[in-house]
């Protein structure tokens, strides 16, 4: 299982997240000005309709669990084994994203997840590494 962190180890999601005031994280997604389109990660043209007016989008910090699946391999430096899935959000948009804080056996499809950063692994020189995570709806107050 990862472990959450909230802001040592350096995020390796690019643009894809920030760090508000607050110390909470949001997703950071695109909306297309001309078709509407949202999408996640953000983008600089659409792939919806080409467009190239393409605006920042912050993504709800909750969401619900479309799929998910334990993985026992992977790159060098990366926690295993880990669960990876798929997350829909409020906007309409569906995020791959590991899944902390559960064994696979806790999670049914459907349930509510929230937004969380997690040490996923290390880089070459041992230093964690961490990015944007879900973790079922409630584990923090949990784990308080």
């Amino acid at each position: 299982m990862a472990e959450t962190a909230h802001a040592e180890p350096p995020l390796i999601a690019g643009e894809a997240v920030r760090i508000g005031d607050d110390g909470r994280p949001t997703l950071i997604g695109s909306e297309c000005a001309d078709c509407a389109a949202r999408v996640f990660p953000p983008v600089a043209l659409c792939p919806e309709c080409m467009g190239e007016d393409i605006r920042p989008l912050a993504l709800g910090r909750s969401g619900r669990l479309y799929s998910y699946s334990t993985v026992h391999v992977a790159p060098r430096g990366w926690t295993v084994p880990y669960v990876a899935g798929y997350v829909d959000l409020p906007e309409g948009v569906r995020v791959f994203t590991h899944v902390v804080d559960a064994d696979d056996h806790r999670l049914s499809m459907e349930m509510e997840v929230e937004l969380t950063i997690a040490v996923l692994g290390s880089d070459g020189g041992g230093r964690a590494l961490s990015s944007y995570a879900f973790r079922p709806r409630g584990m923090e107050e949990a784990d308080a």
